[in-house]
């Protein structure tokens, strides 16, 4: 999910693994009591700790031997506490099901699911575990499927033997049940059991999160000097030494019920990340990425998941969420501050989002391409227009409109209030010789046109509903050069973009004659379709050829790069003219995309690109740099106007 992501995750599960330990270490004291009623639980927590650093930096081998030792042992007395204490399950105590409705038992789901913590542990030695591509599978979904028959069924015989009031009074509640069926001894066995469970679970919690700030340093998002491996042991020993650290600040400090509230919090945050990256993964189709286990079910097992962490997150109480927010708060400033300089900028999830929505712009410019034209194209002009601009516009719609269909040429004039508009329709000298003028530019370039004006209270206005009531599929206007420079004039442009219901187009003028060659810019993400269908048909018709150029940030990774080649690459295999690709480094985009085009006879740039104070301001920018046209083009897009859109757009490109 790239760098900042995994830095944010890579926090995230190294503080949910050691709180875990944290939490495992303290809450056995409370068991140890059974055997020594005054022992001191914290410093008896931190020796445990102190051990168990050790043993882990002695060698995976060494740490896995003695957790295969421990958990055997925890899952025979587990097996013994559940056949003995079935048999003896009053189901009355069950009435009522849920004393605290749904709500009470999302909070004790959300409290307990550091308990489901250690299914990620597996994962986590990976790279340490041989024929991975049959153990972690095999070991997670073992281990998961133990814990889903374990846990309910022990639940289900402690509260079927014992009132409920004894097991919420109680910090060793399990040792209670026991008392209740299993006589004396029944309590020193599941003590027993305990303090080896808990130590297995600190063991197993201390393992795998040191192999976080590890993977972290290997991928440059934390320093090198944690990537240290032991000469004999073959153990990150440098990160298992700052986990054990932590460790034992933890259990020195931290109260034991927040140490659970807070390992659960971090550990729901992860597994909806993991659950995204799995996702991510799939729909990237990076070549690289070859599981040999994939999951059932897919997407709705991830999408499941994702939504249950979420609930299950808002159940905790505000200090969990408090402690979550700030896992991100802190990762995105410690990757701001030490490792954005650092770490590559791949991400599967970009790479997903990247290809869903160019696979959609490429399916839609296939659509566009495939249509014989625009099926109605109105030109908003004004008696000032040059002849010049006037023939650029009549030659372009001529190219792009559907054969036998008219051009509508308006001019759209504002009626002051103290006119009426039946009053107003009369035509001056000017106005005439300026409509018989069309119509001679239009004869001579054989196109179709439709001359007349429109009158209304409010010029802009008048042109939107004119759209509207008539069904255009493009407006096709110029802006004059006196207009240019003018915010004013900027501000109209934005206001139509925002209300029109159709594509528009809007064209500098700053060269005659026919346009040949035609270079389609971009900045990173893909064309939109009508970009695409312009420069086809207007290079086609004159026999000419279509440039796709798109500038990208100097340190733009490999792999984008490649993406837009590949992209481009299916745009030349569905136009009909001549095509060629350029793909461009550079942090200054008004200069690398004016000193490309300056060959080119049309330059055709997306209104979506404004990176500027308005609307006009890129074309300028360019214009300034080239001496050929330039259109601005907007596709009636409405989910990629809105913010959001606009904002995904920015973070995937």
């Amino acid at each position: 999910m790239g760098p900042l992501m995994g830095t944010i995750a890579g926090f995230g599960t190294w503080f949910a693994m050691v709180f875990k330990a944290a939490f495992a270490l303290v809450g056995l004291g409370a068991y140890l009591r059974f055997f020594v009623p005054d022992i001191p639980i914290r410093p008896v927590a931190l020796g445990i700790a102190v051990g168990l650093i050790l043993l882990n930096m002695a060698g995976i081998k060494e740490s896995g031997r003695v957790q295969a030792l421990l958990v055997t042992f925890s899952l025979g007395v587990l097996a013994f506490f559940v056949a003995d204490g079935i048999t003896l399950v009053d189901s009355a105590r069950y009435r009522p099901f849920l004393p605290e409705g749904t709500f009470g038992l999302l909070e004790a789901a959300g409290l307990v699911f550091v308990a489901y913590a250690g299914v990620t542990n597996v994962a986590s030695v990976a790279e340490e575990v041989k024929r991975p591509s049959r153990n972690l599978p095999l070991g997670i979904i073992i281990s998961i499927s133990v814990m889903i028959f374990f846990y309910p069924a022990i639940v289900l015989v402690m509260v079927g033997t014992t009132p409920v009031a004894d097991l919420t009074a109680s910090l060793t509640p399990m040792a209670t049940s026991a008392e209740a069926f299993m006589q004396d001894v029944g309590p020193k066995i599941i003590g027993v059991t305990a303090v080896v469970a808990l130590i297995s679970m600190a063991n197993s919690g201390l393992l795998a999160s040191s192999r976080y700030p590890f993977a972290m340093a290997r991928n440059r998002l934390a320093p090198r000097r944690l990537a240290t491996i032991g000469d004999r042991s073959g153990t990150p020993i440098v990160s298992i030494a700052v986990t054990g650290i932590a460790l034992l600040a933890l259990i020195a400090f931290v109260p034991l019920f927040e140490l659970a509230k807070l390992a659960s919090a971090f550990q729901l945050l992860v597994l909806s990340m993991v659950n995204m990256a799995v996702i991510a993964f799939r729909e990237s189709k990076v070549a690289w990425y070859r599981p040999r286990f994939k999951s059932p079910l897919y997407p709705w097992i991830q999408l499941a998941g994702i939504a249950a962490s979420v609930v299950l997150l808002t159940q905790m109480g505000l200090v969990p969420v408090i402690g979550a927010v700030g896992i991100v708060i802190g990762g995105f400033l410690w990757y701001q501050v030490f490792g954005q300089s650092r770490a590559g900028r791949e991400s599967a999830s970009l790479d997903a989002l990247r290809v869903r929505a160019t696979a959609r712009l490429v399916d839609e410019t296939r659509d566009a391409l495939s249509r014989p034209g625009k099926g109605r194209i109105l030109i908003p002009v004004r008696t000032d227009i040059s002849n010049s601009g006037l023939r650029a516009l009549l030659s372009m719609a001529g190219t792009v409109i559907r054969p036998g269909r008219r051009i509508d040429v308006m001019r759209f004039e504002q009626v002051p209030a103290q006119m009426s508009l039946s009053g107003a329709t009369a035509k001056t000298e000017d106005e005439l010789r300026f409509e018989l003028g069309i119509y001679d530019i239009a004869r001579d370039l054989g196109v179709n046109v439709a001359v007349g004006a429109v009158l209304g209270r409010d010029r802009r206005r008048a042109l939107v509903n004119y759209v509207a009531d008539n069904g255009i599929d493009l407006v096709l206007a110029e802006i004059p050069e006196a207009n240019r420079p003018s915010r004013l004039f900027g501000g109209e442009l934005r206001w139509l973009r925002e209300h029109l219901t159709c594509d528009a187009a809007f064209l500098h003028s700053r060269a005659g004659g026919t346009v040949r060659s035609v270079a389609v810019m971009g900045a990173g993400g893909p064309y939109d379709a009508l970009k695409v269908e312009l420069a086809d048909r207007l290079a086609n018709e004159a026999g000419g050829a279509v440039r796709f150029v798109h500038v990208v940030a100097e340190d733009a990774a490999e792999r984008q790069v490649d993406g837009i080649r590949e992209y481009h690459q299916q745009l030349m295999e569905l136009c009909r003219s001549e095509t060629t690709s350029d793909v461009v480094r550079s942090d200054d985009l008004v200069e690398a995309l004016g000193g490309i085009a300056s060959d080119a006879d049309l330059v055709i740039l997306g209104a979506s690109l404004r990176r500027f104070g308005f609307f006009a301001d890129l074309a300028d920018r360019i214009a300034e740099r080239v001496d050929s046209s330039v259109l601005l083009v907007e596709a009636n897009d409405t989910a990629r106007r809105t913010f959001l859109g606009r904002m995904l757009e920015k973070f995937i490109y």
